[in-house]
């Protein structure tokens, strides 16, 4: 994903605006996870006060499909904000960072990658899950709003569309363009931590790793990050559709095996291409990390606390 600057994006003005890219996009990266926690607590303060005033009870309110709506869209929110502004600031064209064309066969590549991270991956991570119940670690249960009727287009823009498109134009946009001078190993193994404990979920930790390392791989060999939302979109949508229909669920175990069997070897298959094969976009290290880690440090801190306090009250439970 390359830059006409190397050092700076086209801005001219000073301060911030002047700072090495690799600087900015450690800032954009601190400052997604800033504002989702600045709004969630705004949203515990609210959800407080109308409690103590009405009566109601927090089991009951978090039942509710307004309030599941508002917990996933106060994060798509904090994503909009913090790509509008770094928008504004640089007038950087949507082009710049990674919106561009692909060729048709990174969208096969992509749906085999999906197909295989979702299915052999899910059998992997729940292994760590296993080994986080063997130290008393109870995973936290979410719900997504109600299916039924025309709710599922709701869920699918919340939870599918909206993070596909918002969490890759960060990650594989702005993210990549500013660690991918240390080299594609190095950018993988980083894009894959940093998607990783951006989400503060210790049981989702593994999954969530290797996800980001294989998007961030895809990105780099298609020059554009649109196979990478279509993977993110396609993992999400198959997981909501499964919720309403069990078509994975309820498969019997012996159709499970074949399928786990067949989509690792999609994977392990896909990823050999990438690696091995196709060698679009690599790069040797031509930079230091250090700049990039200067602005990502605050954002790094703190998704790393959360990750530890979602750990422990994991172990509380």
């Amino acid at each position: 994903m390359e830059q006409k600057n190397n050092d700076q994006f086209p801005a001219k003005r000073g301060g911030l605006l002047q700072q090495p890219r690799k600087v900015m996009s450690g800032i954009v990266y601190s400052a997604a996870i800033v504002l989702m926690l600045v709004l969630s607590l705004l949203f515990s303060f609210t959800l407080t006060a109308v409690m103590s005033v009405t009566g109601a009870d927090l089991a009951e309110l978090q039942g509710q499909d307004w309030y599941k709506y508002l917990s996933y869209g106060l994060y798509q929110l904090a994503y909009i904000a913090v790509v509008l502004v770094f928008t504004f600031l640089y007038k950087q064209k949507p082009r710049e960072y990674g919106y561009r064309r692909a060729h048709w066969k990174y969208y096969i590549v992509a749906a085999l990658l999906a197909f295989g991270l979702l299915f052999s991956l899910n059998w992997a991570n729940g292994l760590f899950i296993d080994l986080l119940e063997l130290i008393g670690y109870t995973a936290p249960s979410s719900s997504l709003p109600s299916l039924e009727g025309g709710g599922i287009v709701g869920v699918l823009i919340v939870v599918a569309v909206l993070p596909a498109i918002l969490e890759e134009t960060i990650f594989r946009g702005i993210i990549l363009d500013g660690i991918k001078e240390i080299g594609t190993v190095a950018a993988c193994l980083l894009g894959g931590l940093l998607f990783s404990i951006f989400h503060q979920s210790p049981a989702q930790t593994i999954y969530q790793f290797i996800c980001g390392a294989v998007f961030t791989l895809v990105a780099i060999r298609a020059d554009s990050l649109l196979p990478a939302v279509f993977m993110h979109f396609a993992n999400n949508a198959i997981i909501i559709f499964d919720a309403k229909y069990g078509f994975l669920t309820n498969m019997s175990r012996g159709a499970y095996i074949a399928v786990t069997a067949v989509s690792a070897a999609a994977l392990l298959g896909t990823l050999a291409y990438l690696i091995f094969c196709d060698k679009r976009g690599n790069r040797k290290k031509e930079g230091e990390i250090k700049p990039f880690i200067y602005g990502a440090l605050v954002g790094i801190i703190a998704a790393g606390i959360m990750w530890i306090a979602s750990l422990v009250t994991g172990l509380g439970g």
